[in-house]
């Protein structure tokens, strides 16, 4: 019991315990998801080991580590729903269903449990104030489309993974179905991953970007010259899903993460890190002395429709870039 939450039962709690600790393979980066392991130590007194990699590595890694017999995390994540169909089918992680099962949104689970969004990383506008006037602030997506953006916007191009994938796919499907022919026309810089596009809008190579909070928060708080928009028609967001692995070491300590990773305390101890959580009931994040919007206003991928949209849309979003 924390905070007059149970995160787990006593056979539970006693077991994991036993245990002693717990290995986690996640993409996550580290400096902001030890935080969380680190709150969880302290609130459990289980001892955890973290394996980061980026979410190809660690898909590859995984199964080379299955078919050699040599996999042993406990637990496991990745961000890309097509690769986590795959794990599902070769049986790397179990059906666990959380205690509060019921009240997670439906948009954060797989039905039977085999998966839950543990974080979600919010994608925003982020202006540099020394290029661009306050009074010419976007306030929604939609707002992107002006041509006083002509040479100023920076985005990443949809094969830079998962978190492209999302933003791309958000402008279509929430924005406008000829969002990307629109933003096009304002001449954008696109980049292949996010830190290039990060260092340029700090340094003021561009105006304006697509980017996600939590990084470019860090950037204020060091003095970078960068105000954060929350846009009116929604925040495009991704993150990392996992579950208890089929073959867990520690299978108790495991589910008691998960327990507590889904829980009220859990998603707290994620907010802060300027990440949204999983837990319904849980504050929205805070970093650099802003207030996120609420959790309500956060979008992601539909389960259903991500391997269709991983399968062709990169393809024709390049041709849409051509014309």
């Amino acid at each position: 019991m924390i905070d007059g939450e149970q995160i787990a039962d006593d056979k539970l709690y006693t077991a994991a315990r036993a245990e002693k600790k717990l290995s986690l393979y996640g993409i996550s980066m580290s400096e902001s998801f030890t935080p969380i392991l680190d709150q969880f130590k302290k609130d459990t007194g289980i001892d955890y080991e973290y394996l980061r990699l980026p979410t190809q590595k660690m898909y590859d890694r995984v199964l080379a580590e299955v078919s050699a017999n040599k996999f042993e995390a406990d637990y496991a994540d990745l961000s890309d729903l097509a690769y986590m169909k795959e794990w599902l089918e070769r049986g790397i992680l179990t059906s666990y269903k959380v205690p509060n099962f019921e009240t997670i949104p439906s948009t954060l689970k797989e039905p039977q449990g085999y998966w839950y969004y543990v974080s979600r990383i919010p994608y925003v506008i982020g202006v540099n104030t020394a290029v661009v006037k306050g009074t010419d602030y976007p306030k929604k997506w939609s707002d992107l489309y002006d041509a006083k953006w002509n040479g100023l916007l920076g985005l990443q191009n949809m094969e830079g993974g998962g978190s492209a994938l999302t933003i791309w796919a958000f402008l279509r499907m929430q924005i406008g179905e000829d969002s990307w022919s629109r933003i096009n026309q304002t001449k954008p810089r696109y980049y292949a991953s996010s830190p290039p596009l990060d260092n340029d809008l700090v340094r003021g190579r561009i105006g304006i970007g697509a980017v996600t909070a939590s990084t470019i928060a860090r950037q204020i708080e060091n003095g970078a010259p960068i105000a954060v928009i929350f846009p009116e028609d929604g925040i495009p967001s991704f993150g990392a899903f996992g579950n208890v692995t089929s073959n867990a070491k520690h299978p108790n300590a495991a589910k008691l993460w998960m327990n507590y990773i889904t829980s009220k305390r859990g998603s707290l101890a994620v907010s802060k890190t300027g990440v949204y959580g999983t837990h319904p009931d849980a504050p929205p994040p805070q970093l650099a002395g802003t207030t996120f919007p609420p959790a309500s206003h956060v979008w992601n991928i539909p389960a259903d429709k991500w391997g269709n949209i991983r399968a062709n849309w990169p393809e024709e979003w390049k041709r849409v870039m051509a014309r």
